[in-house]
């Protein structure tokens, strides 16, 4: 059987994964062409055939010593009946999931005492020290939100806390060739329903880039409930910027409170009870 010559089947799912693969075209000497095909796609093959042969056996797949192959009395059929296989084997299940994915992080450094009170390092007065046996005071979780621990010689620029939450579409894409998932920001609601207003205002929050990939946040489906908490959660955080910048943005109110006759920004714990005890090891 006289070799014609080579194909490349080919074809980019919507979820833009690409499958491909390259096949030898013959035809015979009875004017029958034939190409060669991966043996995972024998099934749609077959599927095909037994639907279109209603009345001849025009299509058809068979086993030589190595390969497989499909028949088709043209070319152009053998490339349609192939190419069809293909994105047979390749459609997926779609499912759509709302997810709400959501991150944070704390940029501080503090001696954390057994009773939950704080101390700037572990050998101020008031720090309880550490212990061979692992009790006593400790470093409290200090990490950089780009990763590692903050240290005297891996320093931050500010003490800082942040928040991140945004509502996102999961596709789940299943197939016979296995599962992928994409994700989808949702930028712009547009719910009219009164359940859809907390859904609104979260993804009406402006100026917030995703900090990593959906994937790698901490995610929970998305309820209206748990919508209006992260909204009121990021509201919060912008409420905290707006009383720093009005505070620290006048001198006379950072000396007003270094001098005893002016509100402070933030009062620091006067006692360890306000602080939440170190969980028991």
């Amino acid at each position: 059987m006289p070799k014609l010559t080579n194909h490349i089947f080919a074809l980019t799912t919507e979820d833009k994964q690409r499958h491909h693969f390259e096949s030898e075209i013959h035809v015979s000497t009875e004017g029958e062409f034939s190409c060669t095909v991966p043996d995972y796609l024998i099934p749609a093959l077959d599927v095909i055939a037994k639907a279109e042969n209603t009345f001849s056996k025009k299509l058809k797949t068979e086993k030589l010593k190595v390969n497989y192959r499909a028949y088709a009395p043209s070319k152009a059929e053998l490339l349609r009946f192939v190419e069809k296989a293909h994105e047979q084997h390749h459609k997926a299940v779609v499912t759509t999931d709302l997810i709400i994915c959501y991150d944070c992080f704390a940029e501080v450094n503090y001696w954390l005492n057994p009773d939950g009170s704080m101390a700037a390092n572990g050998s101020m007065p008031d720090a309880v020290r550490s212990k061979d046996d692992g009790t006593g005071g400790k470093w409290a979780d200090n990490l950089r939100k780009e990763g590692g621990h903050i240290s005297a010689t891996d320093t931050i620029k500010h003490f800082s806390v942040g928040v991140y939450a945004n509502i996102f579409k999961r596709r789940t894409h299943t197939r016979i060739s296995g599962v992928t998932v994409t994700w989808e920001r949702i930028l712009h609601a547009e719910g009219k329903n009164p359940e859809d207003e907390w859904m609104n205002k979260l993804t009406g929050l402006c100026g917030l880039a995703t900090p990593k990939s959906p994937e790698y946040l901490k995610q929970m489906p998305y309820t209206p409930e748990a919508a209006k908490f992260f909204y009121e959660s990021m509201m919060a955080m912008c409420e905290i910027g707006r009383r720093f910048k009005g505070f620290f943005g006048d001198e006379a109110n950072v000396i007003a409170a270094i001098e005893g006759h002016g509100p402070s920004l933030l009062s620091a714990p006067t006692s360890a009870s306000q602080l939440p005890a170190l969980p028991s090891e």
